[in-house]
């Protein structure tokens, strides 16, 4: 299985689960973001 493949498995598990809410979800990817200084 090559990189990308494991990659979107692991994004697609990791949004799947009912521990955090969708807002949680969303907070967390706008630190990243933040963090990675991400340009808009």
């Amino acid at each position: 299985m090559s990189d990308r493949a494991d990659f979107r498995k692991y994004y697609r598990d990791a949004h799947a689960t009912e521990l955090l809410t969708d807002r949680e979800k969303k907070l967390i990817g706008i630190a990243v973001a933040i963090v990675r200084n991400c340009q808009p």
